[in-house]
């Protein structure tokens, strides 16, 4: 449904903080005039708010919209649904006919450390699902899996096989492989030989996700890894974008499918996001290119300056010095902007680096971006400021995971500054919060809540002098991640010639009292559309 009006609106625009009662006027999916009201007024042709409140929609800067619709096609392995491995085979059993699709049977989701076990499944457990069927379960960080023995004969993989660069096999007393796969370099052949995706069937994942995604109040989501399986994932988003949209979507390439595939070799970036805007009608952009610098804080591949908790040695990153400034360099000659993940201070200290001595070949307004961000320290904040690197903070972890994270992985010092959000605030460094999403729920509400208190799944604060206040934390889910997507001329705040792109909730967010979640949300309006109602 298209609207066109709405009155008695009780407007927080996240230019100034204090709320006002309006009507709006909409036009051609823009907010055409906003007229301030002393009083409720009736008027049977618009959308009446009855002086519920109306923020602009929510911006998620790092998801991955397609990799959770196809998640929501696999057996659910996570810590609410699963306890421990008999349980997890239980589900797959029960599930495998159903979910069967050429030969495997996928699940998502599981947290070893959320296992009565304390250990990842091996292919000896998922053997007991079948020896016959290959049998495929994703690690909820997204950096592993974890096969049966069908599975690795289909892979290609050898119970003898040496470890590959970047990665590794877990492996068995006697030194064999277990089907434990450590970092993606490790998931390499599993990608490979994954039942064969159709282009078209980005359009049905990417609805899944979006079908949440708007119940959350989100307008606007980035996914930060399209290339994972080759040129097939690009040509699944222009099919999907050749499709009716309900949000806009932002799209971050692999440099590894930039580098290698033959149709986007040296490719320019303006040539891509001409091509997605196109066919999308104005709602796809190209949002860069993707790069990865270290791995995961939980399986300890995470690239950090000191050892971690358990005396364990940190991984140096992914790439060496030169080859991050070679890739930036090629990448920024031919128009993009770089996007580059980061769990580890020392990973993204090498990032910096690399953004700096390339400074000179960016041609893209979009900021060159660092993600995830979690143990970077207040000089490294401060160097990201003064040279205009932008950044994107997993707040999350620090309800999900943070009592891991102090306890098991870093200890309390650099746990009390994990994604330090109140060093970047005050460093004036142009930065978001976000969800990861599938590696947790997508919903910007509560994400903006744990930025706020900071609280642990075992209800412990961690990193008080981390907290932002409600209105900064907001921001980071509207006009800061505007600012991040160099969008902030038209999106992220409410004023006229803005998109009209709205979450009405049924309380103040921006009041102490009130709990920040999903309960909130009674409708999402995208491009003067609304695509959620209660």
């Amino acid at each position: 449904m298209e609207i066109s009006k709405i009155v008695n609106a009780n407007i927080l625009d996240m230019i100034d903080n204090k709320p006002y009662l309006a009507t709006l006027y909409l036009k051609d999916g823009y907010i055409d005039q906003i007229i301030s009201q002393d009083s409720i007024i009736k008027d049977n042709e618009a959308l009446d708010l009855e002086e519920k409140w109306i923020t602009p929609g929510f911006i998620d800067t790092h998801s991955h919209p397609t990799a959770y619709g196809t998640t929501k096609t696999m057996v659910d392995c996570s810590a609410n649904k699963i306890s421990n491995i008999d349980e997890l085979i239980q589900q797959f059993k029960v599930q495998k006919e159903n979910l069967y699709k050429k030969g495997w049977v996928m699940g998502f989701g599981y947290n070893e450390k959320s296992l009565e076990e304390q250990r990842h499944p091996n292919r000896f457990d998922l053997d007991k699902i079948s020896e016959d069927i290959a049998i495929c379960v994703m690690h909820y960080s997204g950096h592993m899996a974890t096969v049966n023995t069908k599975a690795l004969e289909y892979m290609g993989v050898s119970l003898d096989d040496p470890d590959p660069e970047g990665g590794y096999y877990e492996r068995d007393q006697h030194g064999k492989v277990n089907g434990v796969l450590i970092e993606i370099p490790a998931t390499a052949k599993l990608q490979r030989v994954l039942p064969e995706a159709k282009p078209e069937d980005t359009i049905y994942t990417m609805n899944l996700a979006v079908d949440d995604y708007v119940k959350s109040g989100i307008t606007s989501t980035s996914d930060l890894l399209i290339g994972s399986r080759g040129y097939i994932d690009y040509e699944g988003v222009l099919k999907f974008l050749e499709s009716p949209q309900r949000i806009r979507t932002r799209w971050m390439l692999s440099h590894e499918l930039l580098e290698q595939n033959h149709n986007l070799k040296n490719i320019h970036a303006n040539e891509i996001e001409e091509k997605l805007n196109n066919i999308s009608n104005g709602m796809g952009h190209l949002g860069g290119v993707k790069c990865f610098s270290d791995g995961s804080i939980q399986l300890q591949t995470a690239s950090i300056r000191n050892k971690y908790l358990d005396g364990s040695e940190a991984p140096a990153p992914l790439m060496s010095n030169n080859k991050l400034i070679d890739i930036f360099k090629h990448f920024q000659k031919l128009g993009f902007n770089i996007v580059t993940h980061a769990n580890g201070d020392f990973a993204a200290k090498a990032v910096i680096n690399a953004y700096k001595s390339t400074a000179d070949y960016k041609k893209n307004p979009l900021l060159n971006r660092i993600e995830h961000l979690q143990t970077v320290t207040q000089d490294d904040i401060k160097e990201m400021a003064e040279h205009n690197i932008g950044g994107s903070f997993f707040i999350n972890h620090v309800y999900y995971f943070g009592d891991l994270h102090r306890d098991v992985f870093l200890g309390e010092e650099k746990a009390q500054n994990l994604n330090p959000l109140r060093w970047a605030e005050d460093a004036n460094m142009i930065f978001t919060i976000h969800t990861d999403a599938p590696v947790t729920p997508i919903s910007p509400l509560e994400s903006i809540q744990i930025a706020v208190n900071r609280i642990t799944k075992n209800g412990k604060v961690l990193g008080e002098n981390q907290r932002l206040t409600r209105s900064e934390a907001y921001k980071k889910m509207t006009i800061d991640a505007a600012k991040l997507n160099n969008t902030h001329a038209y999106e992220g705040s409410i004023k006229e010639g803005n998109v009209a792109d709205f979450v009405i909730l049924n309380q103040n967010p921006l009041n102490d009292d009130v709990v920040l979640n999903d309960d909130l949300i009674e409708m999402t309006i995208c491009n003067s559309e609304v695509v959620y109602s209660i």
